[in-house]
């Protein structure tokens, strides 16, 4: 069996690993950049956690009444070891697994793929290709920062998304001017209302100025007109959205606008999966799960993709992290309320579960170890585990994971 790879991040990699590790005679992986690891790797979620961990460590400090500072420059200088050396790691690993790596442009023909306008005979295709920025003149973005060779003093971020919550923080917590504009009436709104409203005054509570409910009509390199004619001046314009699937040379397969997939990620060419941002999973480790999904499949075997339970996380201090939905009896826990947060001066924040039918069915987070804490929450989610067998979990004390077992506990 032949199989062709077209992508080099989380999904392409992961595919091209577990085709080859369970006995394909031969991976193709066909990448149409010179590095390779992706978005996530390149300009994504490996640069950015490498500029927000210094942060996260200054924001720590500052709660014990030390100052510890770092420029834009040290942490561009951070951003750009951490996303070379998995870059290049990826690269050993795709090697050492014998998987060919082409570079080049693919395309899809009457059904034949073309590799450097060269026809690749291949049983199959895994298509993950991720997405692209449509780009205008002037405008940085926010996978420019790792990048830029320049700093500011105050900066305009376009998008209350992921990626403007981020770095609107970060750059907040730098000393920054910023300015964060958003469509929506407050931040991360598809949250329990309860949580976004938190996350809302406490970005304002920071000092970044909200400019909420509001559209941009013009954007300039340093000049923002809103909807209602009010006009914004900064040193810089980054834009946080506006990804859209790499679907070029690929318009033969079925998408709209992201490629469509059965349950098994197969697309609507019968020997082509899909898996990544191009199916519009929009999270690296949901695209890691999709690759090895389509691999399994193209084996024989018949392995649904199963979105349940899958977290998601805003990597701020406190760090923002949820999963499932907000269903049934929702409960709160503050974490003024937990030992190892009145240690560590971590009492802002919360944990709000919702409970259905004797299971956790979601729970949101925005709280010191979000991530952690949400982790084992969808853990519990996706493996069925019922309140009763979770009250019989003992955590360590005193830990951040007591929140969930002191949340439980006052259940009736």
């Amino acid at each position: 069996m032949k199989v062709a790879v077209i992508g080099s991040g989380p999904a392409g990699v992961y595919a091209s690993l577990e085709l080859a590790k369970n006995g394909v005679n031969k991976v193709i992986l066909v990448e149409k950049e010179e590095r390779l690891g992706g978005t996530c790797v390149l300009y994504g979620c490996i640069p950015s956690k490498a500029m927000l961990h210094p942060v996260h460590l200054l924001t720590e400090l500052e709660k014990l009444g030390k100052k510890v500072s770092f420029n834009l420059d040290e942490l561009r200088k951070f951003g750009q070891e951490a996303l070379t050396r998995l870059s290049k790691g990826v690269e050993y690993m795709l090697e050492d697994n014998g998987i060919e790596v082409v570079r080049g442009v693919a395309s899809l023909r009457s059904g034949l793929l073309n590799v450097n306008n060269e026809t690749l005979q291949v049983d199959y295709i895994v298509l993950a290709t991720g997405t692209f920025r449509e780009r205008l003149n002037g405008i940085i973005y926010s996978e420019d920062l790792p990048y830029l060779n320049r700093d500011f003093q105050s900066v305009i971020l376009v998008g209350g998304d992921v990626g403007g919550i981020e770095f609107g923080w970060m750059l907040r917590k730098l000393g920054k001017e910023v300015f964060l504009i958003d469509k929506q009436s407050t931040l991360l709104p598809y949250l329990d209302r309860e949580v976004s409203n938190n996350i809302t005054n406490y970005f304002a509570k920071i000092g970044i100025k909200l400019y909420l409910n509001r559209s941009v009509k013009e954007m300039r390199e340093k000049e923002v007109v809103l909807d209602n004619g009010e006009k914004l001046t900064a040193d810089a314009v980054y834009m946080t959205f506006g990804r859209k699937p790499s679907i070029q040379g690929f318009e033969e397969i079925n998408h709209n606008p992201y490629v469509i997939v059965d349950e098994y990620l197969r697309t609507s060419v019968n020997n082509i999966f899909a898996a990544g941002d191009i199916i519009g999973t929009h999270t690296a480790h949901e695209a890691m799960y999709a690759g090895k999904i389509a691999a399994i499949n193209i084996l024989g075997g018949k392995k649904v993709f199963n979105k349940e339970g899958i977290p998601k996380v805003v990597y701020t201090h406190p760090t923002i992290a949820y999963v499932g939905n907000m269903d049934g009896r929702c409960i709160k826990l503050s974490l003024a309320e937990l030992g190892r947060a009145i240690t560590e001066k971590e009492t802002d924040g919360f944990l709000k579960v919702c409970v259905k039918d004797d299971k956790i069915v979601g729970a949101q987070a925005f709280m010191k170890d979000a991530e952690e804490v949400i982790s084992l929450i969808s853990f519990l989610i996706r493996f069925n585990v019922r309140i009763n067998e979770i009250k019989d979990y003992v955590a360590p004390h005193p830990s951040y994971i007591e929140v969930i077992t002191e949340l439980l506990s006052r259940l009736r």
